[in-house]
């Protein structure tokens, strides 16, 4: 068996990333009630506080498979980050995230993603990380757009929730990573509205 991934603590122009803890489960429930988090996640719709319990201190424990870190600001918790190991061999991986609605349009998830990346690609030797989300989930595509990734492709049932397919859009970012957005946001949401 691999041995788990560290998590180290990271920072930004914003945000700290840090291992999560026992008191970051009340964010956690709150941030997986929101009913935008619902709309545009996988997470059950009866989640409950133990269920975010279980999520700081199992899920989020050092793994083989990712490494996840909770997003704090100002001492609080702003939400969650996961890099997600695809490939090993090939230097591949992938990002989930979900922001907790009191730091929504503060350019904090644009940060953490851009000390994710630099981190996956500086420091873990990866050469691509991909991005996936719901259609329609703006926010979520303008995180990833700030921090270069390349106008994303919609792509038809191309996640599951909840036991049925959903449309979703995917965008690829390989090293080096251009840290900064690499079309006008203009011509992002002209790609993905037409």
């Amino acid at each position: 068996m691999t041995e788990p991934l560290t998590i180290p603590v990271l920072t930004g122009d914003l945000v700290t990333l840090r291992p999560h803890r026992e008191s970051d489960a009340d964010g956690v429930f709150e941030r997986a009630v929101d009913p935008l988090a619902r709309s545009f996640t996988t997470i059950p719709l009866e989640y409950t506080r133990e269920m975010a319990l279980g999520y700081v201190t199992e899920f989020t424990a050092p793994s083989p498979e990712q490494i996840c870190w909770a997003i704090e600001v100002d001492g609080a918790y702003a939400g969650s980050i996961d890099l997600r190991i695809m490939d090993v061999d090939s230097g591949a991986g992938s990002l989930g995230f979900a922001t907790h609605q009191d730091f929504r349009g503060r350019g904090v998830m644009s940060d953490t993603v851009r000390v994710v990346v630099g981190h996956a690609f500086e420091e873990l030797g990866f050469e691509t990380v991909r991005w996936e989300a719901h259609a329609g989930n703006w926010g979520s595509a303008k995180a990833v757009w700030r921090a270069g990734f390349p106008t994303p492709t919609f792509v038809p049932d191309l996640l599951v929730e909840r036991g049925r397919l959903v449309d979703g859009w995917i965008s690829t970012l390989h090293a080096p990573m251009p840290a900064e957005p690499v079309v006008p946001w203009d011509e992002v949401v002209a790609a993905l509205t037409r």
